[in-house]
């Protein structure tokens, strides 16, 4: 996924807890997005993206199976990766960058998501959701890259 890039205000591993990091987004009116990677014999991104503190869309990729889910489709994808090994980034944007990757891609958009309804979309453990994903040796090989070991 390629989204526009800002000032990094937030780091750490995943296993996270989102309800966390959304309240403290929300009280401070952000703009942005988190970025989430998850890793085993695969790699997920997803990204939630924020305007004025609101959740307002959303977007999960599986380069190994070659899937796109965006929306609000994308929301429990997002909440599993939560759970997953791996690490997040939430960049920050101005309020116009946000609305004009939701302009070029309206099928990011999730709708009114309230905070309240986010722990209805976090599991209590990882569990891989894209079907289609080989088995492999690591996460190189998923992306054909297995001869840079």
């Amino acid at each position: 996924m390629n989204f526009p890039v800002g000032e990094v205000i937030g780091k750490g591993s995943s296993p996270f807890d989102l309800m966390t990091e959304a309240r403290k987004l929300n009280g401070s009116k952000f703009n942005g997005y988190i970025i989430l990677a998850v890793r085993g014999n695969f790699i997920e991104e997803g990204a939630l993206f924020f305007r004025d503190g609101e959740v307002i869309a959303c977007a999960v990729e599986c380069l190994a199976s070659d899937k796109l889910i965006k929306g609000k489709e994308a929301l429990e994808f997002f909440g599993n990766e939560t759970k997953g090994v791996g690490f997040y980034q939430e960049v920050s944007l101005t309020k116009s960058q946000v609305d004009l990757i939701l302009a070029f891609d309206e099928k990011l958009l999730a709708g009114e998501i309230d905070l309240k309804d986010i722990p209805r979309i976090i599991p209590s453990a990882f569990s891989r959701r894209f079907s289609g994903i080989e088995e492999q040796k690591n996460a190189l090989d998923a992306y054909g890259l297995g001869d840079l070991k």
